[in-house]
């Protein structure tokens, strides 16, 4: 593996992107008209900074497990580095969010660090608190930006909600793909239940996220086609994979597809905050 790629697997930069966008929309419809101020420059910047601590955390304390996958597999030399390098972007985080943003967002970003560093060292060992804590981590992207600001806008909510129960499906998914990179190393809900009925629950999750996400369409002016369509794209998703899922069939590998539903609603979002505006 080059260098380069190297740091690429280990820093996620696509991920440390996604949640500073998905943090800065959101706070664009939690605090007021201007397009920036020091709070919705902040709050990305903070999730931007925890992301990439909690990546270069595990890769270092989990370094172990990553070895093992051999269809995407990370040699880590120096795994003590990495967790130095972790710990200074963590510290970074919390720093920010104390000096710029209300005390909910720095509680959120010291929540974040300690669960990325008590989830590689326990708590990614056995479900169901694996599964729940990293959805509540990738959540706190929309988390952070509705508290950097007023909650201003009722949407902002339910996409709160729904996005952790797809991040909760998405997470039994990985643990699906991994199991044989995790056996003997973690007590995952697949290891524990069996793949089908693993499959069944998280698609069963993507359609309680769909239920939730129903909840918001009255909040979407009838005029804005273009965030109709993108809110149902984000809904089409969820009940596709959702309904595969519950026939048992193992999308697993695909598992990133899920995505499209958050992202495709942040767009929706993002129109509704240019329409208000």
């Amino acid at each position: 593996m080059s260098t380069l790629l190297y740091l690429k697997k280990i820093t996620r930069p696509e991920q440390c992107l996604t949640a500073a966008l998905a943090t800065f929309v959101v706070a664009l419809l939690s605090n007021g008209p201007l397009w920036f101020t020091a709070e919705k420059i902040a709050a990305p910047l903070v999730i931007a900074l925890s992301v990439l601590g909690s990546s270069l955390w595990h890769y270092g304390a989990r370094h172990d497990v990553y070895a093992k996958k051999h269809w995407d597999v990370v040699h880590v030399t120096h795994p003590q580095r990495l967790l130095i390098a972790g710990c200074v972007s963590f510290v970074l985080s919390v720093a920010v969010a104390f000096l710029f943003l209300p005390t909910a967002c720095t509680l959120v970003a010291f929540i974040n660090v300690f669960i990325i560093v008590f989830y590689a060292r326990r708590l990614d060992q056995y479900w169901p608190w694996k599964n729940l804590v990293i959805a509540l981590v990738c959540t706190s992207p929309l988390i952070m930006g509705w508290f950097s600001g007023h909650h201003l806008h009722p949407i902002v909510l339910p996409m709160i909600i729904a996005t952790f129960f797809i991040y909760l499906a998405r997470e039994i998914l990985k643990d699906v793909q991994d199991r044989e990179a995790n056996h003997g190393l973690r007590f995952t809900m697949v290891i524990d239940l069996g793949v089908r009925p693993s499959l069944r629950i998280a698609g069963a999750m993507l359609l309680v996220a769909l239920f939730v996400l129903l909840l918001a369409w009255q909040y979407i002016p009838s005029t804005l086609v273009f965030a109709s369509i993108t809110f149902w794209i984000s809904a089409g998703v969820l009940i596709w994979n959702g309904i595969t899922l519950i026939h048992a069939i193992d999308i697993a590998p695909h598992y990133k597809r899920i995505d499209i539903a958050t992202l495709s609603f942040l767009v929706c979002m993002l129109l509704i905050r240019s329409y208000i505006y």
